[in-house]
């Protein structure tokens, strides 16, 4: 699968919410930031964050992704995030996903977007 592949997969992961799928595709000492929020460090740590940060705010996500690239080991991701609330509004925000791969896992995960709309 290449580097790209592996970011669609993780993508279609968040979508259907598969956090313990989308654990299975980082290495076990990945990083994970979301926006201005606390890096964390660990599969353990990850998956409490994004269970924490905002799964509970939301009935579903999905990804329109504008462009994807790859240079290096890493893949940049630039696109719009659909969240469905638990009020059933929509609110579309954009964002841009630095991924850092090592061998065909995610070593690092960096999700560059203001979020603050979502927890108002």
């Amino acid at each position: 699968m290449s580097k790209i592949e592996t970011v669609k997969t993780l993508l279609k992961l968040f979508e259907g919410m598969q956090v313990d799928e989308f654990l299975t595709y980082l290495t076990d000492d990945a990083l994970y930031r979301f926006g201005n929020y606390p890096a964390a460090v660990g599969k353990a740590n990850i998956e409490q964050t994004v269970k924490a940060s905002h799964m509970d705010q939301i009935k579903g996500i999905s990804f329109d992704v504008k462009e994807i690239w790859e240079s290096g080991d890493a893949v940049i991701c630039e696109m719009e995030i659909n969240y469905t609330k638990v009020d059933d509004s929509v609110l579309t925000l954009p964002c841009t996903d630095i991924f850092r791969m090592e061998g065909d896992k995610v070593k690092e995960m960096k999700v560059f977007m203001d979020a603050s709309p979502l927890f108002a």
